[in-house]
């Protein structure tokens, strides 16, 4: 793509932020803003990438790091934004503000707005346009931890709503432009919901939890349409969905589950058309459509560190028979292990534009990486079309150097089955919790400037919830300062390799102790009022 911007949540709270573009800062605007939060982001920033040093000619450059969340990041999303070429004096022009929707249609589109979320309940939202936080709020009380996210529609430049998963099994509709409760909706029991995933469309979305559960919604009049119950091989107990998601044309879907299956349906028929049970050591986590015109395949990040991908769509008996391959482990598991630890993929998700194959992956060590999946395609493509066209048996008989060419042939594309096309990863080596993936195949023009998204602050006074689940006193909104995010001055480096400096790294890793230990300090703290009031 031209552009791809990636950005990462830990379990200590911090996210970072790569992109193909790196920000410049405006040492102006830097003079006036000297808080104590911003020192700390700098000084967390510039250790990160003192331990992990990029070259500034690397695809992904890193543009932010700080610290948000008393708690592990939940969920990330990433909404688009409008990249305007703004001539000269553009404040002052009266045709250009009356003519800009008309503009906006033909302009590219760049990273717009980030939404984080905690386990300290409280949503975070940013500009990245501006790389300023536009402000912050609490989940109403009582409603729980937000567990996913999401905007609607997902791929507008101006999305009109947020979606947030809660523990307590609610999804709570957010009004985008000041994030306030439009609607509350409820299906999923107490258990909470795990994932969710809005339509291309933007007019329905599905959600997964731990009930065993998969919901339609129906965003448009804001109600329940459909649910369907997942069937656990261990008797008694519920399945939980891990993940779900849409193909880019909104025709099919895809969830896999805590127990082991991966499933693909389509959407107006309702048919099954990939159903599979993995090890329960090799689950999947997270999976995403991959594929076009030629192909549509699934891939999966497994807990045993493979990478599988799946075919998805009817194949005739007789092809079946005939040995055609359904799947292909991309990257392939640890073996003799009973956990693959820091090499076990957490997250995965595709990327627009470009190879339609593209993916982002995240293992628990904390590196994420560009893969190119195209290798594993072609190969079950191939093997189709050999299948199909036939053999006849005078062709059996070969001489043995033709047998060898094709059998080394073979091996070359085993060996290019899942390329890595780049990898980073945060320097403290910190784990990763969840990932946001934003990308474009838009030509982009590097005089252009970046147009200031429409983002409002929060609005400081309590906003009345109209949902009669919510009392009038639990939603309040907080108007916060905007706070820079830092972001690196990128070095030099002879060699695009990480290389670690032992003593930088433990300075970042005691960074982050002390934000650990902050925050116990604070749980001990409400235990202790709690146990009062008592």
């Amino acid at each position: 793509p031209t552009r791809l911007a990636i950005t990462a949540g830990t379990y200590d709270g911090v996210l970072a932020g790569w992109d193909t573009v790196a920000y410049k800062r405006d040492d102006e605007k830097d003079d006036e803003k000297d808080d104590e939060d911003k020192n700390e982001n700098t000084d967390l920033l510039a250790m990160l990438n003192k331990t992990a040093p990029q070259d500034e000619n690397a695809y992904l450059k890193m543009n932010f790091a700080m610290a948000v969340h008393d708690g592990s990041v939940r969920t990330i999303s990433m909404s688009s934004a409008h990249r305007h070429d703004h001539g000269n004096n553009h404040k002052n022009s009266k045709e250009e503000k009356t003519n800009s929707d008309d503009s906006k249609k033909s302009n590219t589109c760049i990273p717009g707005t980030l939404l984080s979320a905690g386990f300290d309940d409280n949503i975070a939202i940013f500009s990245l346009t501006k790389h300023t936080q536009n402000g912050d709020l609490k989940t109403p009380s009582n409603m729980g931890t937000p567990t996913c996210s999401g905007f609607a529609p997902p791929s507008d430049p101006a999305p009109s709503h947020a979606l947030m998963g809660l523990s307590t099994g609610k999804i709570i509709i957010y009004t985008r432009k000041d994030m306030t409760v439009q609607h509350i909706l409820s299906g999923h029991d107490d258990k909470g919901v795990t994932c969710l995933a809005v339509h291309p469309s933007g007019k329905m979305a599905l959600s997964g939890g731990r009930d065993g559960k998969i919901c339609l919604w129906d965003l448009m009049r804001g109600r329940l349409a459909f649910v369907s119950k997942i069937k656990n091989p261990k008797k008694g107990r519920k399945a939980t969905v891990n993940d779900i998601v849409w193909s880019k044309d909104g025709a099919r879907f895809a969830y896999c589950t805590h127990e082991g299956n991966i499933t693909a349906r389509e959407m107006e028929s309702g048919q099954d058309l990939l159903d599979i049970t993995m090890p329960l050591i090799g689950r999947a986590n997270q999976v995403c459509f991959v594929g076009g015109d030629d192909g549509l395949f699934l891939a999966a990040a497994c807990n045993d560190g493979g990478l599988p991908v799946f075919a998805v769509g009817s194949i005739d008996d007789e092809d079946e028979d005939a040995g055609t391959r359904r799947a292909i482990m991309a990257i392939e598991p640890l073996e003799g292990v009973a956990t693959a630890g820091d090499e076990r993929f957490k997250c995965i998700q595709s990327v627009e534009g470009g190879s339609s194959f593209l993916v982002v992956t995240a293992n628990s060590g904390g590196i994420i990486s560009l893969i190119d999946l195209e290798g594993a395609a072609q190969m079950m493509l191939s093997e189709e079309d050999e299948v199909g066209d036939g053999s006849d048996d005078g062709n059996k008989e070969g001489s043995s150097d033709e047998e060898d060419s094709i059998a080394s042939d073979s091996d070359e594309e085993e060996d290019t089955a899942a390329e890595i096309l780049e990898s980073v990863r945060i320097g403290t080596g910190a784990r990763i919790t969840c990932i946001s993936v934003w990308s474009s195949n838009e030509a982009v023009d590097g005089d252009a400037e970046l147009e200031a998204d429409s983002d409002e602050e929060i609005p400081e006074e309590e906003e009345a919830a109209t949902e009669k689940e919510i009392e009038e006193d639990v939603f309040h909104t907080k108007k916060r300062k905007a706070k820079d995010i830092d972001v690196p001055e990128n070095k030099k480096q002879e060699e695009n390799e990480i290389e670690l400096d032992p003593e930088a790294l433990e300075k970042a890793r005691a960074l982050v102790s002390q934000a650990k230990k902050r925050q116990k300090k604070k749980k001990d703290k409400k235990k202790k009022k709690e146990k009062k009031n008592q």
